[in-house]
């Protein structure tokens, strides 16, 4: 599986293109808060629209680090809009690094939810800055109107390990809602909202990758668990090699780890753990 984590606590948000603003008074704070629901809202281009014009989300911060997953969470986009990555190094003048390579298409999710994830090659150069493009390309159509109100609740970037976990890994839905009986019978019921639940058990894994900083950049298992603490949001997708955009949108997860095992040693210089994580909503 892959984990991200460490999202940079130093990234700042800015919009670009004719006519683009912040509507909300975050400017942008929002979308890093761990709370996908709590939104930030920004104001599409104006003028003449058509699939060409396209609205920039560009985020820096000061450490470079090298992304693999990438995120936008809670939005109001219409389902099919197109959004496309670029990024910037160190060493580069502006943000030409895997510029327009990797696109995804906002997708609706079964609790109404829209999102696009994206999944990138490992061992890609450390960066300090993305943008988000996103284009008013829905689906082939320019159907977002000119000084529309969007909203976007979460972006995450951030560096990411890969975790072999064996057979057997769980999802499922956690219904929070409660429901209780008139004396006449009837049911009444209490909606709260809904998260998904992944629960897994890690492959096992040699001293290297638990406490040798074995995993990309230099991660371990110990890294992982220290960054994960306290409810720090991160990103959890158990399956990704081979599978369709669509299999990856609805199985990601923005999530919290609520439980992280013990470190299990199993035999020799071989470990085992068992992790489970739990869905921030949108």
């Amino acid at each position: 599986m892959l984990i991200s984590f460490n999202r940079p606590t130093d990234i700042a948000w800015s919009l670009i293109g004719a006519g683009s603003a912040w509507l909300s008074d975050d400017a942008g704070a929002a979308l890093t808060n761990g709370r996908p629901a709590a939104a930030s809202r920004m104001q599409w281009l104006s003028g003449a629209q058509t699939t060409a014009s396209v609205l920039t989300l560009r985020g820096t911060w000061g450490s470079a680090i090298a992304p693999r997953v990438l995120a936008l969470l809670g939005l109001t986009l219409p389902v099919g809009t197109l959004i496309t990555l670029a990024f910037r190094r160190p060493m580069d003048s502006g943000y030409t690094y895997l510029a327009d390579e990797a696109s995804q298409r906002v997708t609706l999710l079964p609790d109404g939810s829209r999102c696009a994830w994206f999944v990138l090659d490992a061992d890609l150069d450390p960066v300090i800055g993305v943008e988000y493009r996103i284009h008013n390309d829905v689906s082939g159509a320019a159907s977002i109107e000119a000084g529309a109100a969007i909203d976007i609740g979460e972006a995450w970037v951030g560096p990411t390990v890969e975790i072999p976990h064996e057979a057997g890994w769980a999802r499922g839905r956690v219904d929070p809602t409660v429901a209780r009986r008139s004396k006449g019978g009837q049911l009444f019921r209490a909606s709260a909202r809904s998260w998904r639940r992944l629960q897994v058990r890690f492959s096992p894994a040699s001293e290297s990758a638990v406490d040798g900083g074995g995993l990309a950049g230099a991660a371990d298992w110990g890294i992982v668990e220290a960054a994960l603490l306290a409810g720090q949001p991160c990103c959890a997708i158990p399956r990704w090699r081979g599978q369709t955009p669509e299999y990856l949108q609805r199985t990601a997860l923005y999530a919290t780890a609520i439980q992280q095992g013990d470190i299990q040693h199993a035999s020799g210089s071989w470990y085992g753990r068992d992790y489970t994580f739990e869905e921030l909503p949108a």
